[in-house]
């Protein structure tokens, strides 16, 4: 199994869009974050003190899968109001459980949950804001009085999913992806990981852990049209 290629350094904007997001290669980048307060700050003790018994989000499995195919339905977690200090437990395991709990969100729980912590961490990743440039989606709505808002665009669109476990792939019912030659990583504290768009990725964590994502909408560009011909001429091909 190949493995991701390290950096030893965050790249410039250029070189990091032409390395990298130019040709959709994930890569691992050291010493990004090494200024952080939270690689020091966020332990158990301190988020106890920090957060305390405020009431969060916890996102809740049977078996640590979520946002994907069961069943034949997607399924999201099971999501429970409770105490910070209550998850904190069963992270520690003072508290025994049979289910996986873990505080997670698409759209940020750190900011909009986590407001006390953001301070340890930065607003955007610069370099790589530089390089992507990309906005939120949004539309203008008159109020009531004639003024003009703008709010961000929300989709309710069926979700596209491949339904496999890559580590325990079925593959008479998906034989092609024995062809497939996956990348195997294990991002450390104070690492960060570049994952481009369109690349299936399954994720495990070896212990507790706490992760900050930032999240950067795809382009449409060479890259998704390539894509998109690629899928047609296998479709195709299997047809034929």
């Amino acid at each position: 199994m190949e493995s991701v290629p390290y950096l030893d350094r965050p790249p410039s904007p250029l070189e990091f869009y032409r390395e990298w997001v130019s040709p959709n290669k994930p890569c691992i980048i050291q010493n990004a974050i090494s200024h952080w307060p939270a690689l020091k700050k966020w332990t158990s003790a301190y988020l106890r003190e920090v957060v305390g018994p405020k009431v969060v989000s916890v996102a809740v499995t049977p078996n640590g899968y979520a946002d994907a195919v069961f069943q034949d339905r997607f399924v999201m977690p099971e999501e429970r109001q409770m105490p910070f200090t209550d998850f904190l437990d069963i992270v520690e395991k003072k508290v025994t459980s049979p289910s996986v709990f873990y505080v997670q969100k698409q759209c940020s729980n750190l900011t909009e949950e986590f407001p006390e912590l953001v301070c340890d961490v930065q607003p955007d990743i610069p370099w790589m804001s530089e390089a992507l440039e990309l906005y939120q989606p949004a539309t203008y709505q008159v109020s009531e009085d004639g003024s003009f808002e703008i709010v961000d665009e929300k989709s309710a669109d069926k979700v596209p999913w491949i339904p496999l476990d890559p580590l325990n792939p079925n593959l008479e019912q998906y034989p092609e992806y024995a062809q497939a030659k996956p990348l195997q990583c294990t991002v450390k504290a104070g690492e960060m990981l570049y994952l481009p768009s369109l690349w299936f990725h399954h994720v495990q964590q070896s212990h507790g852990c706490i992760a900050v994502n930032y999240w950067y909408d795809m382009e449409y560009d060479l890259k998704y049209s390539y894509y998109q011909l690629l899928d047609c001429l296998t479709k195709t091909v299997k047809v034929l």
